[in-house]
């Protein structure tokens, strides 16, 4: 925890050897007004009022003490002929606080090489400490640079300092004395890390710890050839977990101890990490037994996935277990729940009812070993007793007020609104800008120009280089590899609260501690999926937006530049079409076919995950194209020349090129289950019907019947509506007409866009992996500027993601840009991961960079998009039920900064630039030099820790003060510009604790 993180920085600076020390001033002469009034030559004095004052002296008779009216108004201990530190490590200060609140305070040092201009902050360092109520405490200042949070200029000379800045970081003013200034040549060692932790838990509340792994209990029983070892390699909590070494099928662990639960709750469960750090998958099984157990006791188990690690629990009142996501959306109106059950569909025997107060034994067994394996390993770690998260008690006021997980804490979480009010302009002062880009964020160096897909380019277009690779070509001609961030909007933050005119839920309407007042939408839906289908929605996203930058304007400034600062030079799709005039970050815009304002309606064939497929002959559609291209029109002019492309619909269910008997011609079949007998009711059966008599069997009727196995009479006798099974003999025509329909969609839409938007990149319509097939593709090539795809994969090469869709990709040689990647964590206190999950946010952003790598490196490939920007809500998309910690921001609107300091590395790197120095894990992240013109790199953004809601905590008192000691590591921290000195502007990064 941070607050042990505190404490070991505090003990660190306190125990500094000072009597080996060097002392620069004490503060004894009477008159520091000016450098030729004392012996030591020193000139104190600065916008804070100081004086010599013989009260709360450390060292000697005197010290200084300085009153602060405001924030950043310093006092400076100045030295103009400089002090040489050129030896020194560290300088140490003795501070004084006499109020009844904490003090939290900056120190800043100058070098003489400021002068004369006194702007160059690459000539200062600055560090952030607080100083408790009514306490004297000592301080260190790292003169190397290198504490966490510390900025300090890539120029800065310890051998030159001329001045000692102190300032609040808080604009209410306070009185405090300083003395006893000291250099030393011992480094200050940041404090140790709590613990090992290295992968992810459930972030639920523990009711009562069972075992933490730091030793391997004596209580635990080794069933069989079973081989139990402690282990750092993969940690949940503390510093160890215990290894087991399965050398036989059945073998497993036996916990023999006696353990009372019965207090803890009517519905409760025994949850355990567990990771399996074997090449194949095991099935692990549980069985838990009170007094009265006798042998028979229920079975359950889970499937622990090779290279998983997952939080797994079982029931103590064996509630049913939600298996399916449609389960979970159907009962919570969540995807996903943080935690696997130990089932009863994976396991055997009839439940027992159990003694809570007298649990006897837990036993933990797995199934056969995989084929050829000799054995196989578990690594298990953090057994514990939770709320039962079969039942729905265990969801109750799982959001705070805030939208948070108010079930623990977790690095990011604000303490409270009255701190995320803090965050905005401080955040917005440190923002900047790569530099190694042009206007558009293309590279400077490279104009691809042959192979144009675009004669006459609007805006952008795409082309091949040199090297026969495909790039985007920004208006400046300029090779464009496009990365950005979708769904900068916030339609997609609300949640249903469950209130609702029509069927209410109890249990959604639980989950909440408060529900705002503000952004509620009281008739929201129908949704997609959920317990409520339609009624009460809110956005807690929306509503901590105002708190934290008062305003809807100012949100969409800092995220504009939020883009620039972490180097994304697209606004992804579903961006909100009032950012498209930003003037400043290029973007896509979307559309959608049929559905929208004045839209007619059109015959739907099929089904799929999202909806049916239009069909593409209907005249309707066609008028709905061109309606939806008008559209798209309007919200993009005047900005055209920021236009990267246009996406139009998303993730269509075209069929399962995995499954050819059953959904890859699925929807193709779907026609002949329509009425042809008119032509205006299923112009698609009409035109399918077209195809086979005019194109495929021009022979006649009996053709056909001899390839399907079927017995038409007749051409029309085909029009009314009949369910075909697939036989092998359809397949090439299947394909065919598979090809037809959607060359006609994707030839109706182009044809609409084309008409309002001539010269202008059509992006396709985003293929996702379940939704596409090869003649579909193949279709959409045909037709689309640029190719789109949705890749939910670790990355695009051919052994992560599809080996044959490259080969289709290579063949066709169109540029392809992707639409949608992403992962996701539970250290971020959301309850689900996303589609891809990743252990941590640190693994989140390894992961990001590895794919996005992956992408730069194919030759056909011009950019990739993350979904997206904000988190779901941790209640749940009110649409769907999507839960997902996939943001590059939180439902507070704070940065994850792990994830945008791997993004504005990489995009630094992306057209060849080696911007290591931009790297927050080396120690030249705070001078990046020349490549980036901000202040934000390793800085958090979330304010004070927030306490943990499973401890208790003491009312705050007006307002929450900041935690105490030296913060030299630990805490949040922001930034901002501000006029410092007697001279001129410094610029500061603020680091709030």
């Amino acid at each position: 925890m941070k607050i042990k993180f505190l404490s070991a920085a505090i003990a660190a600076s306190l125990a500094l050897p000072l009597s080996a020390a060097t002392l620069v001033t004490s503060f004894e002469e009477a008159d520091y007004s000016s450098s030729e009034n004392n012996a030591e030559f020193l000139e104190v004095s600065g916008d804070a009022t100081s004086e010599v004052s013989t009260e709360q002296a450390t060292d000697g008779n005197q010290s200084i003490k300085a009153s602060f009216d405001a924030a950043f108004k310093p006092m400076v201990v100045w030295n103009w002929a400089s002090w040489n530190w050129g030896a020194e490590d560290v300088m140490s200060v003795d501070v004084v606080n006499p109020n009844d609140t904490d003090v939290t305070f900056a120190i800043k040092l100058i070098d003489s090489d400021i002068l004369p201009d006194w702007v160059d902050e690459s000539q200062t360092s600055l560090d952030y400490f607080t100083v408790s109520a009514n306490t004297t405490q000592t301080f260190s200042f790292n003169l190397n640079g290198g504490n966490e949070f510390q900025t300090h200029g890539e120029n800065f000379s310890k051998d030159k300092v001329i001045g000692v800045q102190f300032m609040l970081s808080e604009n209410d003013p306070q009185v405090l004395y300083f003395d006893n200034i000291k250099v030393d040549g011992e480094t200050v060692t940041p404090p140790p890390s709590d613990g090992a932790v290295n992968t992810q838990t459930a972030p639920v509340a523990t009711l009562a710890q069972i075992e933490d792994f730091e030793t391997i209990p004596d209580y635990l029983r080794p069933d069989g050839g079973v081989n139990v070892s402690t282990t750092t390699e993969i940690v949940t909590k503390g510093a160890a977990a215990m290894a087991a070494e399965f050398t036989a099928g059945w073998n497993g662990l036996v916990f023999a101890g006696t353990w009372n639960w019965a207090e803890l709750g009517e519905h409760t469960a025994v949850a355990i990490d567990v990771s399996n750090t074997s090449d194949s998958n095991i099935w692990l099984y549980s069985r838990i037994e009170d007094v009265n157990s006798q042998g028979e006791t229920a079975t359950r188990g889970v499937l622990v996935k090779a290279g998983e690690s997952k939080t797994i629990y079982t029931s103590l009142n064996d509630n049913p277990s939600l298996l399916t996501q449609d389960e979970r959306v159907s009962a919570l109106g969540l995807r996903d729940i943080p935690a696997d059950p130990m089932s009863a569909q994976n396991g055997w025997g009839d439940f027992v009812a159990l003694d809570k107060s007298q649990i006897t034994a837990m036993r933990y067994f797995i199934g056969e070993l995989a084929s050829g394996e000799t054995s196989q390993t578990l690594v298990f770690d953090n057994m514990r007793v939770i709320k039962d998260l079969n039942h729905e008690s265990a969801y109750a006021e799982i959001a705070d007020a805030m939208g948070q997980n108010n079930l623990v804490t977790y690095a990011g979480r604000v303490a409270s609104k009255e701190e995320l009010a803090k965050l905005s302009d401080p955040e917005m002062a440190v923002l900047g800008e790569l530099t190694n880009r042009n206007m558009y964020g293309g590279n400077p160096d490279s104009s691809p120009a042959t192979d144009c897909v675009l004669a006459t380019p609007a805006s952008f277009n795409a082309c091949k280089d040199a090297g026969g690779n495909w790039q985007l070509v920004d208006p400046a001609g300029n090779a464009f590899f496009s990365t950005g961030v979708d769904n900068i909007r916030l339609q997609d933050t609300y949640t249903m609260t469950g209130v609702s005119s029509d069927a209410e839920s109890a249990l959604r309407q639980s989950m909440f501690t408060e529900i705002p007042s503000d952004y509620v939408n009281e008739n929201y839906g129908p949704v997609h999926s959920g317990p409520v289908s339609q009624g009460q929605a809110v956005s807690f996203y929306a509503n901590n937006l105002i708190t934290r930058h008062a305003s809807e304007d100012v949100w969409r400034d800092i995220t504009v530049k939020r883009m620039k600062d972490w180097g994304f030079n697209t606004l992804g799709n579903w961006t909100d079409p009032v950012l498209y005039a930003n003037g400043d970050v290029p973007y896509v815009a979307n559309g959608w076919s049929t559905s929208g304002a004045d839209r007619l309606p059109v015959k739907q064939i099929g089904s799929g995950y999202w909806g049916p497929l239009p069909d593409p002959w209907d005249a309707n559609f066609a008028t709905n194209a061109a309606t939806m291209a008008a559209e798209i029109k309007a919200q993009v002019e005047g900005n055209e020349e920021y236009l990267v492309g246009i996406f139009v619909d998303n993730e269509m269910s075209w069929g399962n090129v995995t499954d050819v008997e059953g959904s890859r011609y699925a929807q193709t079949l779907a026609v002949f289950n329509t009425d042809g007998t008119d032509a205006t009711t299923s112009p698609a059966k009409n035109s399918f019907i077209w195809f086979l008599e005019n194109q495929r069997y021009t022979g006649g009727i009996a053709d056909l019947n001899a390839a399907w196995g079927t017995d038409y009479a007749s051409w029309d006798a085909m029009r009314p509506a009949q369910e075909l099974a697939y036989v092998a003999g359809m397949e090439a025509d299947m394909q065919f007409l598979a090809w037809q329909f959607a060359f006609q969609y994707f030839n109706t839409v182009n044809t609409a866009l084309k008409a309002e938007l001539p010269n202008h990149l059509y992006l396709g319509s985003r293929f996702a992996d379940w939704g596409r097939t090869p003649d579909v593709v193949s279709a959409a090539a045909a037709v689309v500027d640029v190719m789109s795809y949705n890749i939910y994969k670790d990355s695009i090469a051919a052994a992560d993601w599809d080996a044959d869709a490259l080969s289709q990709i290579e063949a066709i040689d169109k540029p392809v840009i992707i639409g949608e990647f992403h992962f996701g964590a539970l250290d971020s206190g959301s309850f689900a991961e996303g589609v891809v999950n990743a252990t941590s946010q640190q693994d989140r952003a390894d992961k990001m960079v590895s794919f996005y790598e992956s992408v730069n490196a194919h030759k056909n490939f011009v950019g990739a998009h993350w979904f997206q920007y904000i988190d779901s809500p941790l209640t749940g998309r009110a649409w769907d039920g999507e839960n997902y910690n996939v943001g590059f921001v939180s439902n507070t609107d704070t940065p994850y900064t792990l994830m945008t300091d791997a993004a504005r590395e990489f995009n630094c790197g992306m057209y060849g630039t080696d911007c290591s120095s931009l790297s927050n894990a080396t120690e030249a992240a705070s001078r990046a030099g020349g490549l980036y013109t901000g202040a934000n790199i390793g800085v958090s953004h979330s304010g004070p820790e927030a306490p943990d809601p499973g401890e208790p905590v003491d009312p705050p008192i007006d307002p929450p003060t900041p935690p105490t000691g030296d913060v030299s590591g630990g805490g949040g921290s922001a930034g901002w510009l501000s006029l410092l000195g007697l001279a001129g502007v410094f610029l500061l990064r603020r680091r709030k604790v």
